[in-house]
């Protein structure tokens, strides 16, 4: 609560300083607004996630959950949305996108097999 107020108040009282000294709000609403943006630009490169680092076994891991329908209400979308460290486990996150629902036998076999070229720490071609 109080990081708020103190970031009110440093976004606020500024322009307020300049809307007083050139009698025109016009130049507080303009440095508000311009304060913002630089704020914005500035947290921007802050909010990137960073690559997720996973093994080939973990990957399996979390394919494993998948295919027993035992995982949480967000992994799936966690495995196949965040980038990996790995870029040959990376070029795998499209190809997993056709197992989103599992919901036939070739598809099944075909996860089941990808699993289990991973947990030999290979990478499926």
């Amino acid at each position: 609560m109080r990081g708020r107020s103190v970031l009110a108040v440093v976004l606020v009282v500024p322009p307020l300083w300049l809307a007083g000294g050139l009698h025109s709000w016009t130049w507080f609403f303009g440095a508000l607004i311009a304060e913002l943006v630089v704020l914005l630009f500035w947290i921007s490169p802050l909010n990137r996630p960073n690559k997720r680092e996973l093994t080939p076994q973990e990957l399996a891991d979390e394919l494993k959950r998948h295919l027993v329908g035992n995982e949480g209400p967000h992994d799936w979308g966690d495995t196949t949305s965040f980038e990996l460290a790995d870029e040959r486990l990376n070029r795998l996150i499209p190809r997993l996108l056709e197992y989103d629902r599992v919901d036939t036998p070739e598809k099944r076999k075909q996860l089941r097999e990808m699993i289990e070229t991973l947990r030999r720490g290979e990478i499926p071609g």
